[in-house]
């Protein structure tokens, strides 16, 4: 709540953005971890809900630790160590410095013991370190980042998930007292809101803690709500190995799939009277038009000032080639999106 101290807040929104992430990553197949059915040595969840690994040298706190159900040839199973952040700022590169740690510690905890076969070891694992943060990163942590093999995704200025972050921060704000992470209910309360976030519940069962305020489980039935109109979300990956998550209240143009891997894409920003700046991308050829919004790079969002040729051509840069991975009738896909560039051509004889 207002008043408390800002690192808490900070603790508290980033607790419950986490829970967020989880249920978008589950649609794509990402489960998190079982604890119970994992060896007591490696991992231990001591609180519902706060998952440890143990690294070589000491225990680690991931926020999303989940297993991926498909195999990718020449690659042992995919194990996502996610860290989520709820800052008001973009995250620094001290942040990223200490997941390095974190992540390091975690991938050298493999041992293969005299007299043991490969069979009585634990299963290899193919650790994929991703930072989410929702107001974004700093340049130099983005750098750093990329450096030591850590993706990072942003929610900055996204339309979509800029309500489920209002309705976070109004959930923090006015109804929850940031002390409440060291009350012994904080588990109770949240094994509540991740029951909402995934399958709604109800105002009339209302359950009092210390450290809520009345009503707050007007905000949980709406942030579920928020989610349960997001009918397609999917990551891709840029051709420069920029990551991007996008939303759609819309489902995918699947049908446009269902004979070919490629297709085009074009992108679209708008801004609002108060100078906020939305984007989204459209792929040809689907007559609806679907809009699927994401969070621009920063130099897209720069080169928007700008507008005309410049932010086309950066655009053109960014989505030269988008790689998609995505279920249709219940198969996985690998699509590859293109540019546009009869597009952009289109546009551009338009300016002048």
């Amino acid at each position: 709540m207002k008043g408390d101290s800002y690192i808490k807040r900070g603790q508290v929104k980033g607790y419950l953005f986490e829970i967020v992430i989880l249920a978008l990553l589950d649609r794509n197949g990402f489960k998190k971890i079982d604890v119970l059915h994992e060896p007591r040595e490696r991992f231990r969840e001591e609180r519902p809900g706060f998952i440890e690994m143990k690294g070589r040298g000491c225990w680690h706190q991931i926020d999303c630790p989940c297993d991926y159900h498909r195999l990718i040839p020449f690659s042992y199973p995919l194990r996502l160590l996610g860290e989520v952040k709820f800052y008001s700022t973009e995250l620094s590169k001290k942040a990223i410095r200490e997941f390095i740690g974190v992540v390091k510690d975690i991938q050298e905890n493999y041992f293969v013991f005299d007299g043991q076969g490969l069979e009585e070891s634990y299963p290899r694992k193919t650790e994929i370190a991703v930072y989410f943060a929702a107001n974004g990163f700093q340049e130099e942590a983005e750098k750093l980042a990329y450096a030591h093999g850590i993706k990072t995704v942003s929610y900055k200025n996204n339309y979509i998930v800029k309500r489920i972050k209002e309705l976070i921060s109004e959930l923090e704000k006015n109804y929850i007292r940031a002390d409440g992470i060291q009350d012994n209910r904080w588990p109770e309360f949240y094994q509540e809101y991740t029951r909402y976030i995934y399958n709604g519940g109800d105002d009339e069962y209302a359950t009092n803690y210390s450290f809520v305020a009345n009503g707050y489980q007007r905000l949980l039935n709406q942030i579920s709500e928020e989610l349960i109109s997001i009918r397609t979300n999917f990551v891709a990956t840029t051709a420069t190995g920029v990551f991007i998550h996008f939303f759609s209240k819309d489902r995918f143009p699947e049908e446009l799939f269902y004979h070919t891997d490629n297709g085009y894409c074009r992108v679209y920003y708008h801004t609002d009277r108060y100078g906020n700046k939305s984007f989204w991308m459209t792929i040809r050829d689907d007559e609806e038009e679907r809009r699927f919004y994401f969070s621009p790079p920063d130099s897209l969002s720069e080169a928007a000032v700008y507008g005309r040729e410049i932010v086309l051509g950066e655009k053109e840069q960014i989505f030269k080639r988008l790689s998609i991975n995505i279920e249709i009738r219940n198969v996985a896909r690998n699509l590859i999106l293109e540019f546009d560039n009869d597009w952009k051509t289109a546009v551009l004889s338009q300016l002048y």
